[in-house]
């Protein structure tokens, strides 16, 4: 094989192997999220923030908390507390025992999020959300990151978890 071929034949490889490392660094820019419903209504939450979900928990009320604390859940041992997200996130719902709770870890804290049902795990690009202002209105634009084309709201766990452990402050210190 004379010089000029040998060099061609590389340049080429050169270039294959060039577009393959793009496309799979387009594939690790996806992020895995767990979809839930609240009524009509589906979410998303990062998987990276989700520690475990738990089927069919009972959940034992708190005197005088309000809407948003549903109560607390015995999950794996440790009693955590419960929100109802529908109440921040203004999505009409039926809340039974049926539901599920999903374990979330964010800013360092537990935080038990009550769904209604699950639809499963997905990967989805963050940087192709369409903006929240967009799409939302100012209730729940603090707590929402953006919406997928196919129209799901996915959550931001630090802000919704931050909000939380506000609303339990101000509720112990009114106490």
């Amino acid at each position: 094989m004379d010089r000029n071929r040998l060099h061609e034949v590389f340049r080429q490889r050169s270039q294959r192997l060039a577009q393959r490392g793009r496309r799979e660094a387009t594939r690790t820019n996806r992020t895995p999220i767990l979809v839930f419903r609240l009524g009509n209504e589906r979410f998303g939450i990062e998987l990276a923030h989700v520690e475990q979900v738990f089927p069919r928990v009972p959940i034992t009320p708190l005197p005088g908390a309000c809407g948003l604390l549903l109560g607390v859940a015995n999950l794996n041992g440790s009693l955590r507390t419960v929100i109802d997200p529908a109440v921040l996130l203004n999505a009409p719902t039926t809340r039974s025992d049926a539901g599920y709770v999903i374990l979330l870890r964010a800013s360092g804290k537990l935080l038990g999020l009550w769904a209604e049902t699950l639809d499963g795990a997905r990967q989805i690009d963050l940087e192709r959300l369409v903006a929240v202002d967009e799409v939302a209105s100012a209730p729940i634009a603090g707590f929402v990151r953006g919406m997928t084309d196919d129209r799901i709201l996915v959550l931001d766990a630090k802000s919704l978890t931050e909000h939380v452990v506000e609303q339990r402050r101000q509720h112990a210190t009114e106490q």
